[in-house]
């Protein structure tokens, strides 16, 4: 028995066929016609249609998809497209919803995107929806005016003129007390006993470092070169040292030296000089160094000063 429909069961196979096929171009027309995202997608496959590409380094890629991509693809994206927009992309995004074109290039007052991320965050119709980190007026501004040049996803940064000016966000790091524990693992039994001998001196430079601090200032001339050699078990740890108004001379220079992860010291005030900064000149960690009220000369700084460390003060003249 024919598996047609019985209106079909009199026409020959090659009119049933052609029939079907005519039925089915018609249904994908009409799919075109009212979802364009849908039209873009059967053109492209069809051969008929290039899937446009933004160029890299260009106002698009710089300015524009950054912040669709911060705010908007979690929404509209590869694995969940709501409305069936997707804004992943520069074709995408110009492919428009199921209700059509979302952006209207040189028309901004035209473009659903453009109003939709310019409305309140208390909106029902703002995207990205309450709850979520709406845009900043910099970024609405700075699509705003993409729009209005064109959308080009060609066009140079330096090409359209008084878009706010791109300031990199400061991100602060997670902090991650795990982390930082199996950092300071190693070392945690000396910090606590040398913290036992002198409160309050020594301390870690940051929530999630394993590098240390030591504050010998506090102390003031109590000080001595012995209590700084009390430190020296932990020498490839500490990046900062404070010995300003202690009473370490150069018979700490050999000390110091042995300061491999030393970073900034600060030896204001004390009485150093030439063999404590001959000693230093082989740290290569060493970026800043404060020799206010030593003995140093300016014939001994220079090879410091030629390793790029920043000198602040002065010492003696020759």
């Amino acid at each position: 028995m024919s598996s047609r429909p019985r209106v079909f069961r009199h026409l020959s196979a090659p009119t049933y066929f052609a029939c079907v096929a005519l039925v089915t171009g018609l249904g994908v027309a009409g799919a075109m016609a009212i979802r364009p995202a849908f039209a873009h997608r059967v053109l492209e496959l069809a051969g008929l249609e290039a899937m446009p590409q933004a160029m890299p380094g260009s106002f698009y890629a710089l300015r524009v998809a950054p912040p669709l991509a911060e705010h908007c693809i979690s929404c509209h994206g590869e694995n969940r497209a709501k409305a069936e927009l997707r804004l992943d992309s520069y074709a995408f995004a110009m492919r428009g919803s199921r209700h059509g074109a979302v952006i209207v290039p040189g028309n901004p007052k035209a473009s659903e995107l453009m109003t939709r991320i310019a409305l309140p965050a208390g909106d029902d119709r703002a995207m990205p929806p309450e709850g979520k980190t709406p845009l900043s007026p910099d970024e609405v501004t700075v699509i705003r005016l993409w729009i209005a040049a064109g959308a080009s996803p060609t066009m140079k940064p330096s090409s359209i003129k008084g878009a706010p000016r791109l300031v990199a966000e400061v991100k602060f790091p997670e902090l991650n007390p795990s982390a930082a524990r199996r950092l300071r693992a190693s070392l945690a039994g000396e910090v606590a006993r040398i913290s036992a001998r002198y409160p309050g001196l020594v301390g870690y430079e940051s929530r999630n470092s394993a590098d240390l601090e030591l504050n010998a200032a506090l102390r003031g001339t109590a000080f001595t070169d012995a209590d700084l050699k009390a430190f020296l078990p932990l020498r490839s740890h500490i990046s900062r040292i404070d010995l300003s108004g202690t009473s370490v001379t150069d018979a700490s220079a050999q000390t110091l030296a042995q300061m491999t992860t030393l970073k900034t010291l600060r030896l204001a005030n004390t009485r150093t000089g030439d063999a404590t900064l001959s000693a230093l000149s082989e740290l290569k960690s060493l970026k800043s160094l404060t020799v206010t009220g030593t003995h140093a000369t300016k014939s001994a700084l220079a090879p410091l000063t030629r390793n790029d460390v920043e000198i602040h003060g002065d010492g003696i003249a020759d």
